[in-house]
């Protein structure tokens, strides 16, 4: 019971947010990304007033040509639109048409791959902070098709971070915990609640932890070390999938079904990883990358498949009170109805259809209960925690000075619990 209220208490101390932010609003529109050019299991991060770009890439499988334009939107904290005109974030044009395209090759599925860099001379942030990337058709902005977060960031407060073992007994073992120092001359903070933290496991946006109370003052420096900051589960490395190429069986693959106009793909039914041992192997930590091992360009000649899913639940039983979600990167980084396992009372087994191109995927399961829901237990049931996981965290640093209207990024940075190994 300790250990329960324990993880209750940590949990509500530590503020998750919550915002459901990206967004794919037409089921033509898949495999929508955003990363650092070159690094495509990176966040979605760049540096204000830098040559840093970002590549957004996305798939109509509509297979017609279709005009698509963007626009960016500087966000608040709780990822809520700031109340400024665009043009005092935006130098350039607010509205930009996206030319790159290709017309896919090979591939049974027909599509269209959309790809653009950003920023550019005709669209650059002025301000730092969270912003939304937002595509839609034909210029008209009530006809958005997705919206996909993405971070410009000041490096005015260095960061100095350490990931540990928790402090309590209980959880030492099962969890992670951040703890860092950040160095605030340069802003010359008089006001220290103006300064909120940020921690994001992964890519678990639904469950970055947020803070603005550091457990010590020392001059210039704050810490953030108590026994409630920045606690997350360790969970296990992820589990994966092989799609490089649809006509092998790869070891996840029970059957493939070659339609004429498309695969379809049944996987071997996954069950509870909590009871098995940990052990180390090198995994994406949710994230997936587009590619072959048949053809030149994924971009345009990878090819779509209809993928099964398959959760066996102990002793063939529905979780009472609670959903089961398919958690990661192929199903948008977020706990919504795309990633909710479906229950076959017939089979009695949980399923879920996706649609995925060619490539290989990470994922985990989450079981949450439906009222008052703890993320520190997210991985209790499903995949176990351990300690050893290697696991990826950033850290976001806040600010939002006196009379001002939107929240700035002033620092930055990120760490890898491999460094405790």
């Amino acid at each position: 019971m300790k250990n329960w209220i324990l993880l209750i208490c940590l949990y509500f101390f530590t503020s998750p947010i919550r915002a459901q932010v990206d967004k794919i609003l037409d089921a033509t529109i898949q495999t929508v990304m955003i990363y650092p050019k070159g690094k495509p299991l990176a966040l979605p991060v760049i540096g204000l007033n830098t040559q840093d770009e970002l590549l957004i890439q996305f798939d109509d499988l509509s297979a017609n040509y279709q005009q698509y334009y963007y626009t960016i939107e500087l966000m608040d904290i709780h990822w809520k639109p700031v109340a400024l005109n665009p043009f005092d974030y935006i130098r350039g044009l607010a509205q930009n048409n996206i030319r790159d395209y290709t017309i896919s090759s090979i591939a049974q599925q027909s599509y269209f791959h959309y790809s653009f860099t950003f920023p550019t001379t005709s669209c650059r942030p002025t301000k730092s902070g969270n912003y939304l990337m937002k595509v839609y058709r034909q210029g008209r902005s009530n006809e958005l098709v997705f919206a996909k977060r993405f971070f410009v960031v000041e490096q005015e407060v260095p960061i100095t971070a350490s990931i540990q073992e928790p402090f309590d007994e209980t959880i030492s073992k099962s969890h992670q915990k951040i703890q860092m120092q950040l160095d605030v001359k340069r802003i010359q903070l008089q006001q220290p609640e103006l300064l909120h933290v940020a921690v994001l496991q992964n890519t678990r946006f639904n469950d970055m932890l947020m803070s603005n109370a550091p457990s010590f003052i020392r001059g210039n420096q704050l810490e953030y070390n108590a026994d409630r900051d920045f606690v997350f589960p360790a969970g296990k490395e992820s589990r994966w999938l092989d799609l490089q190429n649809l006509r092998f069986k790869t070891d996840r693959i029970a059957t493939i079904q070659q339609l004429g106009y498309g695969s379809r793909i049944i996987l071997k039914p996954d069950q509870s990883r909590a009871t098995i041992p940990y052990f180390i192997f090198r995994d994406l930590n949710g994230q997936y990358i587009i590619s072959n091992s048949e053809s030149i360009r994924s971009e345009d000649q990878n090819d779509y498949a209809q993928v099964l899913f398959t959760y066996l639940p102990k002793n063939g039983e529905h979780f009472q009170e609670q959903s089961l979600y398919l958690a990661g990167a192929l199903t948008g980084n977020a706990l919504d109805t795309n990633a909710r396992m479906q229950w076959n009372s017939s089979d009695k087994v949980y399923e879920k259809w996706l649609t995925l191109k060619q490539g290989y995927y990470s994922y985990n399961y989450i079981l949450r209960a439906n009222q008052s829901p703890n993320p520190l237990h997210d991985f209790m049931w499903t995949e176990g925690d351990h300690w050893e996981t290697e696991n990826s965290y950033t850290i976001f640093v806040y600010y939002r000075a006196p009379g001002s209207r939107y929240d700035q990024i002033i620092g930055y940075s990120s760490l890898n619990s491999i460094q405790n190994w």
